[in-house]
């Protein structure tokens, strides 16, 4: 077969399936197969839909059907494979827990969970929060000097959760962590420039930033960095409104 290749913003017109880059890079999904990793982006689009249609049980979570041969067809996959896929996501036989799958009845197709892959490390951070709270009480009755030493150490642990007040004056939080600071303005110039990977640069940033320990004078800069080093195409660059940036720019905006 004879593929074409792809001119200027060809790509931007098509369908794609969302594969969350952290179940690629993260050690806690690195037991998944690819095909389960791939099923997961199909349930999760899936699941945007259900959730248009309201889909939603008694407890407020949204469900799915996707049957056992829509996912043959989808992957060409024999039935005995789609199955494994399936329970390498289900929690019910001991897979991963991404899913969870729930009978209705005979004659009627099972309904589908799909858990929010990241929640995972919502409540690692909701730890360290409580942790810093926990280490703030214990130390109320201090000696000046050392409720001194706990300042800069508190000081130093907020750097850790970027909640720099001046940092992020004016501006809203975007992320699971909420780590990722943007103007309402800089938001409609990324989208406009990165369209539907605007969700994913987000999502690698705050990742970044949460696995690092790394903090960033501009988010948007630091975003734009990556994205025209992926495109591999610095002349990019001029599609970005408002402002014209330099590599400069770039390389001020990727640490602080």
């Amino acid at each position: 077969m004879n593929f074409d290749y792809f001119y200027n913003r060809d790509g931007d017109r098509f369908s794609f399936f969302m594969l969350p880059k952290v179940l690629v890079t993260d050690e806690a999904f690195k037991g998944l197969s690819s095909d389960a990793k791939i099923l997961y982006s199909c349930l999760l689009e899936r699941t945007n839909l259900s959730y248009k249609n309201k889909w939603i049980d008694d407890e407020e979570r949204v469900y799915i059907i996707f049957t056992v041969e829509e996912i043959m067809t989808m992957l060409n996959k024999s039935n005995k494979t789609a199955v494994k896929i399936l329970n390498e996501l289900d929690s019910n036989t001991d897979g991963i827990g991404l899913i969870e799958r729930k009978r209705q009845g005979l004659g009627k197709s099972n309904i589908i969970y799909v858990k929010d892959f990241m929640s995972i490390f919502k409540s690692e951070c909701n730890n360290y929060t409580s942790e810093v709270k926990n280490l703030h009480l214990r130390n109320v009755e201090t000696t000046l000097q050392e409720v001194k030493n706990l300042h800069r150490s508190n000081t130093y642990n907020n750097n850790l959760n970027y909640s720099n007040t001046d940092f992020s004056k004016g501006k809203g939080e975007y992320g699971t962590f909420q780590n990722v600071f943007l103007t309402d303005d800089e938001v409609v110039d990324l989208k406009e420039i990165l369209m539907n990977q605007f969700d994913n640069y987000i999502e690698s940033l705050y990742t970044y930033i949460k696995s690092t320990g790394k903090t960033y004078k501009d988010h948007k800069v630091t975003i734009l960095s990556w994205f025209y080093k992926d495109q591999g195409n610095q002349n990019q660059k001029k599609n970005t409104k408002n402002k014209s940036y330099s590599l400069e720019d770039y390389e001020i905006g990727e640490y602080l």
